[in-house]
């Protein structure tokens, strides 16, 4: 009975709504309007209220848990949020979004649940972090400041004076720092520019996963890269995982492009290495604490130097409806028994 097996929502789909009411069909849900939430605490409530009024109605408990794309002011996605569902037997919670670092997966492990995330929007990810590096090594945003200013190619009036020469990215080295989804993406399409690709994981990605890439140190990969992009999770260990220390031990001159999470970079120290010269120029997506940009970036003696983004890097109407589609995907294996191919913990049962 799809009412023994019903699905709570936090939001609603926005992009792949024809396949959304087709679940609807096969399953009872009830969905959580965002209207009116102001934050995590309402969030939390808004659920906590959805599993007391099934339960006082008598009905069988939510089975699975899906949260929709634009719910991510709401986190942090922790116990306080998710207790009451897991509480009552909730073992399936889906995410839009590549990034969890805002969800605790291990306390849902620890209840027996899943998490599954959205990896399908990794190839508009792949495709952002290109057009950063092609933006930071041909200097398009000084130039795009230029032209919009009347100077076209500059002049003394305006920060950095001239416009400088850009730089093919063919025969450049491309570092890129976490091997995953969006990584290898990333390294199928820097190649098809003449790009020769290292990369550094925690652990080495197996052979037939590496097309062509090389397995390097954090230490070589910093010291050779012409262009480093950052594609890792955040966590406790990527937290400033590129500080003072590891900018010392790059090129002087390099190219740093960042779409992963911007606490994965030390801002401070990126703003002394762009002043110093070690760094060229950046290209960022995601910041240390968004939507507030470092102020010292925003600086008209550097923001010249810098590409920015407003972590939209995943941001296309094919990559979000392909995203709600993985949502729909989890929830259909894991209602058939299976382990769902998007799950990123593993359940201690």
């Amino acid at each position: 009975m799809a009412e023994d097996r019903a699905i709570l929502t936090l939001g609603s789909a926005t992009y792949a709504v024809s396949e959304f009411d087709i679940l609807r069909k096969r399953y009872h849900i009830d969905s959580i309007p965002v209207a009116g939430l102001s934050g995590h605490a309402d969030a939390a409530a808004a659920i906590a209220d959805a599993v007391a009024a099934r339960d006082a109605a008598g009905k069988a408990p939510y089975v699975a848990f899906i949260r929709f794309f634009w719910t991510g002011v709401f986190y942090p996605f922790n116990a306080d949020m998710f207790g009451p569902l897991t509480t009552n037997g909730c073992r399936l919670f889906c995410g839009a979004g590549i990034g969890y670092d805002n969800t605790d997966i291990e306390f849902l492990a620890s209840k027996g649940a899943y998490y599954c995330n959205t990896p399908a929007l990794a190839v508009s990810t792949a495709h952002t972090a290109l057009m950063l590096i092609l933006a930071a090594t041909r200097a398009a945003s000084q130039g795009d400041m230029y032209a919009k200013a009347g100077k076209w190619r500059g002049d003394a009036s305006l920060p950095g004076g001239i416009l400088s020469h850009g730089q093919d990215i063919e025969g450049m080295t491309l570092g890129i720092i976490g091997l995953g989804t969006i990584g290898k993406a990333l390294a199928v399409r820097a190649q098809a520019c003449g790009m020769k690709i290292i990369y550094h994981n925690r652990h080495r990605v197996p052979e037939s996963e590496e097309n062509g890439a090389t397995y390097v140190s954090m230490d070589e990969l910093l010291a050779t890269s012409d262009v480093i992009s950052l594609n890792c999770p955040l966590t406790a260990e990527t937290r400033h995982l590129l500080g003072p220390a590891e900018f010392s031990k790059m090129k002087t001159g390099v190219f740093i492009v960042n779409t992963a999470r911007g606490a994965v970079i030390d801002e401070t120290a990126l703003v002394q290495a762009l002043k110093s010269g070690k760094v060229s120029r950046a290209g960022l997506d995601v910041f240390e604490n968004e939507p507030n940009v470092n102020p010292d970036l925003l600086d008209p003696s550097l923001s010249y130097r810098v590409t920015f983004q407003p972590h939209t890097a995943a941001d296309t109407a094919q990559a979000l409806t392909k995203g709600e589609l993985d949502l729909f995907k989890s929830v259909e294996e894991f209602m058939r028994g299976e382990r769902p191919k998007c799950a990123v913990n593993d359940p201690k049962m």
